[in-house]
């Protein structure tokens, strides 16, 4: 009789706004992927998610360190290493961290918006501090640092480029006269 050992799972959470894939193995060892939504969490082996991070074109592009996926729970196999970033903050800590600010110390949240690397943490920084009616000084710094985060064409001053928010234009009213059908006279 044949024993099967069972692998202890990371549990995840997609803190993005939007559907995430990922590489999965199925029970044969082949490469599949799975999809989970925003806000839902899913459970993926260390080995799974190192073959993620392997897959991942660039540091920034690896959702288990740019802030897309929050580490909710570890299992033994877990190494810390790989995991650690700044980007990985969870709902608990930005809140905390915003609270703390608004009640008048705002060394936490300072610090917190100096160590991101990631437009996704930092948009979520932003809603809390909109959504606890934190001062506009925070919200103005909180957009300064997702601003400073964005990848912008540099211009031909060697600066990057502002952002300009896109306006929408409505087209243009059409105004016509209504049609009229002329009935067609034959020559006698």
């Amino acid at each position: 009789m044949t024993t099967r050992t069972t692998v202890e799972r990371e549990l995840w959470k997609n803190v993005s706004p939007g559907l995430r894939y990922y590489l999965i193995l199925d029970m044969f060892g082949n490469q599949t992927h799975g999809l989970v939504q925003a806000g839902r969490t899913f459970t993926i082996t260390p080995l799974e998610r190192q073959l993620n991070q392997q897959a991942a074109q660039s540091a920034k592009a690896d959702m288990f360190r740019n802030g897309t996926f929050v580490l909710v729970k570890v299992t033994d196999d877990t190494i810390q290493a790989e995991i650690d970033s700044p980007n990985s903050v969870t709902d608990a800590e930005i809140e905390t961290a915003v609270a703390e600010a608004v009640a008048g110390d705002p060394v936490p949240i300072e610090a917190m918006l100096e160590r991101l690397s990631s437009m996704v943490t930092g948009q979520r920084i932003l809603e809390e501090v909109v959504l606890q009616d934190a001062p506009q000084s925070l919200v103005n710094l909180t957009k300064q640092r997702i601003e400073d985060l964005t990848d912008r064409p540099i211009g031909p001053d060697g600066k990057p480029m502002k952002i300009v928010e896109r306006e929408v234009i409505p087209p243009p009213e059409i105004q016509s006269e209504p049609f009229k059908a002329e009935r067609a006279v034959r020559p006698r």
